[in-house]
């Protein structure tokens, strides 16, 4: 055999680009067919769980005769806003709403004040019992609100605050998650930030102020978005502690709208609902990105 016979032949560039497009095509298919197993459930979970939502807006816009339909329509045959004009006149609906704003914002605020420094202090101050005083704290997660409903009941009312607004927030006023959900983000932060502060003369207050805070943001906006979802929509406290309709808050409010005429007016009812909705989903809007930062970056470290 000849040297030159035993030089191999130059690949054909065809057969190459062929293969690359191939081995292209192989991983894109692989890619879509994986998103669609994951996103096809996600999808179709969605859909289910925004229908209602779809459904209540399109009823309080909607005719009465519209809503004993099978199947119900999800877009209504003429736009009304005889529904919305409805809350306001048959009840002081502009009332239950300010009150709702001020309880959820009182307790938004104090939450955010009483559990970041809870939480500094359980992530890094030294007291005696701290571990004990910790596991009992989060111990009380596991007690029913029911279970403490009597001795709260007695608690409030000997502070002259029943049928007042201070009834929603004083129970309120401070969380064990929230404080657990802060105590696990401080634990991440680097010793290194607390020492320079200390080298510099500060003290506990002025790191937790000037140290600790300014990188809490996201799990903050976390507890602050969960916690005004719970204020807001809380409906068991004001049922217990609010007798008049002056103090009452928005969840309290549509069940007094409910019973106004004796008959359910669902078109005024489902206005009433959205209604409640859209703060919620305002919120919920501009801090979403800082809820997922926050619960991905406070489970970076064990308790």
């Amino acid at each position: 055999m000849s040297f030159a016979s035993s030089i191999p032949s130059k690949p054909n560039p065809i057969l190459l680009w062929s293969a690359a497009l191939l081995a292209k095509l192989r991983d894109k298919w692989q890619t879509y067919l994986v998103n669609a197993l994951i996103g096809t459930p996600l999808i179709a979970g969605a859909l289910i769980m925004f229908l209602p939502l779809v459904w209540s807006v399109s009823f309080s816009f909607g005719q009465p005769h519209e809503f004993f339909k099978l199947p119900p329509p999800v877009i209504p045959s003429a736009i009304r806003l005889d529904n919305y004009e409805s809350v306001f006149q048959r009840v002081d609906f502009a009332r239950f709403f300010l009150n709702s704003v001020a309880v959820t914002a009182c307790v938004t605020i104090a939450q955010l004040i009483t559990c970041s420094m809870a939480g500094y202090a359980f992530a890094r101050l030294r007291f005696p019992g701290k571990r004990l005083i910790f596991i009992l704290f989060l111990a009380s997660m596991m007690v029913p609100q029911h279970v403490t409903l009597i001795p709260v009941f007695i608690i409030i009312r000997g502070m002259g605050l029943y049928n007042n607004l201070g009834a929603l927030i004083v129970p309120y006023a401070t969380s064990v998650f929230g404080t657990f959900l802060l105590k696990q983000f401080f634990e991440t932060i680097p010793n290194e930030l607390e020492d320079a502060a200390k080298i510099d003369g500060a003290g506990f207050l002025q790191i937790y102020r000037l140290v600790m805070l300014p990188l809490a943001g996201p799990p903050l906006a976390t507890l602050a978005i969960l916690t005004f979802n719970s204020s807001w929509n809380n409906f068991f406290w004001p049922l217990i502690f609010i007798n008049s309709a002056e103090k009452m808050t928005l969840p309290l409010g549509m069940i007094y709208l409910r019973g106004q005429d004796g008959v359910t007016n669902t078109g005024v009812l489902m206005a009433a609902i959205v209604l409640n909705l859209i703060p919620v989903l305002v919120f919920f809007m501009i801090f979403q990105r800082k809820l997922v930062e926050g619960v991905t970056l406070t489970g970076l470290k064990g308790a």
